[in-house]
């Protein structure tokens, strides 16, 4: 993979004694914190029926005896 522009800079500053910015950087970068879920079909629907309460055009709920 290539280097960005900016670690690129940050290598470059390093190399000419600055300060490695890298080091102030918390130590949990690499993983992700929170949960990334997509929405289930029934989720979709229910926002967009949610979205467009106006418009009842086919949303229609008939009672089944």
């Amino acid at each position: 993979m290539s280097k960005s522009k900016a670690k690129k800079l940050r290598l470059h500053a390093m190399r000419n004694g600055r300060f490695d910015v890298e080091l102030k950087r918390g130590t949990q970068t690499d993983i992700s914190t929170h949960v990334r879920k997509t929405k289930t079909k029934k989720e979709k629907l229910d926002q967009m029926r949610n979205k467009h309460k106006k418009s009842t055009s086919g949303w229609r709920v008939e009672k089944v005896a």
